[in-house]
């Protein structure tokens, strides 16, 4: 399943033709992988794993955080719809993001009906993150050049996506891809084919999107039959008690207060924030990867000593350096700042502008930002790289497996001949 899901994804990102080809091309691309995983799959069992409350349930979710966006925005505001809104443009639109949907839909059941019962919650994490990155464009990561980038992407976009696809991932384990469709498919359906959308904040639409699908979870987890969450390995038999299903959703509870404190940690708002050590300046006290806390402080609160967070001008990056002198000259204050490891002090700066000051660190958690980035961009330059051979090895690769499996499925099964004593 994910052979040609990786080749049209391949196809998709790396080949961008202009005009009406960058919507007819990718609609081929998705609608073809559409079909293609259908046959390896099977299409019989997609209607055997059809489950109307699953689907119904899917789709009340959508509305849900649909409808809580609206009600948001009425206090802050909407904006335009970007998409064309003639009738062409609209057959157009439901195209593109309908063949996308449906592909994607179709492998993620596949792919979680697949798994292992002893290792559903695994598969469940991995789907469910493998499914994140699929839809996040490689240029997106590429451009993560900031630590301050870095932490706002997680929150606002990565997370948020990351809770949807658990959610979807569920649907789909439970009541298929008809379950998993009709709640992304009604999300997206409103985004490329209302006129106007909700416009808040990031920060209260991270929010908003990572609570509904925590709340959908954890809605579906309490109302579904426990005969079904047996079937699919979610509990055992002998977990089939009330406590035992009370202790999902408070994981989930978990990982939902866990998220709001990183969404809103990268907006200030929560009173503190969050920045990563991306270079050794601040040695041994600030190593790389480790997550500084900081708080907003009044310049004439900072003392020697103390470790501050401080911005440039023309400098996107902020500095975090510890104050080794702080003096006065012609009525301005100028505080001088020092890298641990540096020889050379800053260029002094006015007690001014913004001032962070350092009052906790997280180390090492920083190193999965750290990695996660470096990984995906070297991954994305070899790939364009070597497009020529990665499009030749993908192609081999499909066309040896769907030769594979249909050798297989047309061979009679083998007699086993009794002995004759």
């Amino acid at each position: 399943m994910l052979i040609p899901l990786l080749a049209a994804y391949a196809f998709v990102n790396v080949y961008r033709p202009g005009g009406l080809m960058a919507y007819f091309f990718p609609i081929t691309c998705w609608s073809l992988t559409a079909l293609i995983i259908l046959w390896v799959g099977g299409p019989q069992k997609v209607r055997l794993w059809f489950s109307k409350p699953e689907t119904a349930m899917a789709t009340l979710i959508a509305a849900l955080q649909i409808v809580s966006l609206i009600f948001v925005s009425l206090f802050t505001s909407f904006g335009r719809s970007p998409y064309s809104f003639t009738p062409i443009g609209i057959m157009i639109n439901i195209a593109y993001f309908s063949s996308a949907l449906i592909a994607l839909e179709l492998s993620r059941a596949y792919l979680i009906k697949s798994c292992p019962k002893r290792r559903i919650f695994t598969g469940m994490a991995l789907t469910a993150f493998f499914y994140t990155l699929i839809i996040q464009s490689p240029a997106r990561f590429i451009t993560l050049t900031t630590p301050v980038n870095t932490i706002k992407f997680i929150g606002s976009e990565l997370l948020p996506t990351l809770a949807q696809n658990l959610l979807a991932t569920y649907l789909a384990l439970l009541g298929g891809p008809t379950a998993s469709i009709a709640y992304v498919g009604v999300l997206e359906a409103f985004e490329w084919l209302s006129p106007f959308l909700p416009n808040p904040p990031w920060a209260i639409k991270a929010l908003i999107t990572t609570l509904t699908s925590a709340a959908g979870f954890i809605l579906i987890n309490e109302t579904v039959s426990p005969i079904k969450l047996i079937q699919t390995g979610i509990i055992s038999r002998s977990e089939i008690r009330l406590r035992k299903a009370k202790s999902h959703s408070l994981g989930w509870l978990t990982i939902t207060i866990l998220a709001v404190i990183i969404i809103w940690s990268s907006t200030g708002l929560l009173g503190f924030r969050l920045a990563i050590i991306a270079s050794g300046s601040m040695q041994p006290t600030l190593n790389v990867g480790d997550i500084a806390v900081t708080i907003q402080t009044n310049p004439e609160d900072v003392q020697v000593g103390d470790i501050i967070q401080y911005w440039r001008k023309g400098e996107q990056a902020p500095i975090i350096h510890r104050v080794i002198e702080i003096y006065e000259s012609k009525g301005m204050t100028y505080i001088v700042t020092k890298g641990d490891a540096n020889n050379a002090p800053d260029e002094p700066i006015t007690a001014t502008g913004p001032v962070n000051k350092v009052i906790f660190i997280i180390p090492k958690i920083g190193w999965i930002s750290i990695y996660l980035k470096s990984f995906i961009f070297q991954a994305w330059t070899f790939f364009v790289s070597n497009a020529p051979v990665a499009y030749a090895s993908l192609i081999i690769a499909l066309t040896a497996s769907l030769f594979g499996i249909r050798k297989y499925r047309s061979q009679p099964p083998r007699k086993i001949r009794k002995m004759r004593k």
